[in-house]
């Protein structure tokens, strides 16, 4: 895989929660910062306007002419050998989205901002490449509210051709479902008029992200996640925390013990260290990864994280709220997280040493029974996920009985598959297998191929599921919309109106339905970094 070239991923979500190594932040000519950005850049005297205020840092300023570039000092402290996620703070880029006066020089100016984030951010998550975060600029507080389709085609555009040139990995991210619909469809034209948006996936690879991302599009895929995906947050795998906590303290582990981790958890005692685990595992962040998972609004994930990435991630998108198992039981058809061996919110439920795993067995065997029956109802997607554990095999094996019960034509259906980075044995027969790089291969390379993966995943979900459109009846998107998306919009109008005149036709309902999810009941009032 080429290095020379960045990737442009879109992502649904809270930037100020999202891992990056550097954010763009609008602010006006004066430096004034939107109050929706209060607690992700510390505010400090106000401004002459209530809705704006200018940060307590020391802003450098950049020498250009004409709209302004401002660089907050990175507070992330320096020569310690592991950083708690939370204090890897970032680069914020204070980005003049008022002085444009037309949207292409506007984007112009955030192209350049994005080059001279890139330039200073220290590389905090160890990517293969810088990621830089920005949301939709000036359609907020800019000067082009009210424009959001123009905005986002243009930007979406030219992001796709900037990433071409420059190896920076950038990422657009948004808060609410009618921009994120938005830009996915801006992707989608591209990719119809043939601008390839992931060009760095060999075939095999485009094939399976959009099989996959199909099947989530009609609720049909379960997620199921482990410590890999967590690793760019700053958080160990089972290797890694066992060497933290004082396993292998002068040499690598051998075979035996990584086929056994849990048994040499036990002689290591850490099931003693539950709440000295628990507090490693904290905090208010998620990687790029957990936001292109959660961004396909599955209705069942598993982790065996302790972390609250997933949920972190979930947070940023409205009306997405799993329901977090074993805290509290998913009733009425809510979407859930399975976390199968316990959160660092509540450290009696941490599954790490072999006697944990003992009594996972044999006292919660209906934790267990969870993630069978979706090996016998979906296809699981399994990404960042060692198979290590003896249990996972145990657990498959005795799904695989149950499924050779059915029909001969049946029998080459695969209960998921698996996603890696580099290529090893197989554990498990039931599962089909993809490795992102052969053996030998560069395994942070491998990571960001992976999320480039997932990225096209969760394109080819949201285009082809119900929310494709969801943009098509918000008001902000009336203006500037193309020919098409005009006269589909007149039409769904008059159907609104007589929906309106006949409230108690059979119809009502659906047809409300229908105006809910094209975003004709969604406001202008925006009151969340968008």
């Amino acid at each position: 895989m080429s290095a020379d070239r960045g990737h442009l991923f879109v992502m649904q979500g809270d930037l100020t929660r999202l891992a990056a190594d550097a954010y763009l932040v609008p602010c006006d000519g004066g430096g004034n910062v939107s109050r929706i950005w209060t607690g992700f850049v510390d505010e400090g005297g106000p401004s002459n306007n209530a809705d704006w205020f200018l940060p307590s840092s020391e802003v450098e300023w950049g020498r250009q002419s004409g709209p302004r570039l401002g660089f907050l000092p990175d507070p992330t402290p320096t020569g310690k050998e592991r950083l708690n996620p939370d204090e890897v703070v970032g680069l914020k880029v204070l980005v003049d989205t008022v002085t444009p006066q037309t949207i292409e020089a506007m984007v112009d100016h955030a192209l350049t901002a994005v080059t001279a984030a890139a330039d200073r951010a220290e590389k905090h998550l160890g990517r293969h490449l810088p990621l830089v975060a920005l949301p939709i600029l000036g359609v907020s507080q800019g000067n082009f509210p009210g424009q959001r389709a123009a905005v986002v085609r243009k930007l979406v555009a030219r992001l796709q051709s900037y990433v071409v040139r420059n190896p920076i990995d950038v990422v657009l991210v948004m808060r609410h479902s009618t921009d994120f619909a938005a830009a996915q469809w801006a992707r989608h034209l591209a990719e119809q008029e043939g601008t390839p948006g992931w060009p760095e996936l060999a075939e095999r690879h485009t094939i399976l992200a959009d099989e996959l991302g199909q099947r989530a599009a009609v609720g049909g895929l379960a997620l199921f996640a482990g410590s890999g995906i967590s690793r760019p947050v700053g958080f160990p795998d089972w290797k890694g925390l066992l060497k933290e906590f004082g396993a292998w303290p002068d040499s690598e582990p051998t075979p035996e013990e990584l086929e056994h981790l849990p048994r040499e958890a036990q002689k290591l005692g850490l099931a003693d260290r539950k709440d000295d685990i628990a507090a490693r595992f904290r905090t208010t962040k998620h990687a790029l990864a957990h936001g292109l998972l959660v961004g396909l609004r599955a209705t069942a994930m598993v982790t065996t994280n302790y972390d609250s990435c997933l949920e972190n991630a979930a947070a940023g998108i409205p009306g997405y709220e799993p329901v977090v198992m074993v805290d509290r039981p998913a009733l009425g058809g809510k979407p859930w997280l399975l976390k199968l061996h316990g959160s660092e919110t509540n450290t009696r439920t941490i599954v790490l040493a072999e006697d944990d795993y003992t009594q996972l067995k044999e006292n919660f065997r209906a934790i267990r029974g969870v993630v069978q029956s979706l090996m016998l109802t979906n296809h699981l997607l399994f990404v960042g996920f060692g198979f290590a554990e003896d249990d996972f095999l145990q657990m498959s094996e005795e799904v695989k009985k149950v499924r050779s019960l059915a029909l001969e034509e049946d029998q080459d259906v695969r209960v998921g598959t698996a996603l890696g980075l580099t290529k090893k044995t197989p554990k498990f027969d039931e599962l089909t297998y993809e490795w992102m790089l052969d053996d030998g291969g560069d395994a942070v390379a491998a990571a960001r191929l992976l999320e480039i993966l997932l990225d096209r995943l969760a394109w080819r979900c949201q285009v082809s599921g119900e929310g494709r459109a969801a943009y098509l009846l918000d008001p902000e998107y009336e203006r500037d919309a193309t020919g098409d998306d005009m006269g589909m919009r007149t039409a769904l109008l008059h159907l609104a109106a007589a929906a309106k005149q006949y409230p108690r036709s059979s119809a009502e309902e659906e047809v409300r339905l229908l105006l809910v999810r094209l975003g004709y009941f969604r406001g202008v009032s925006r009151r969340a970094p968008s």
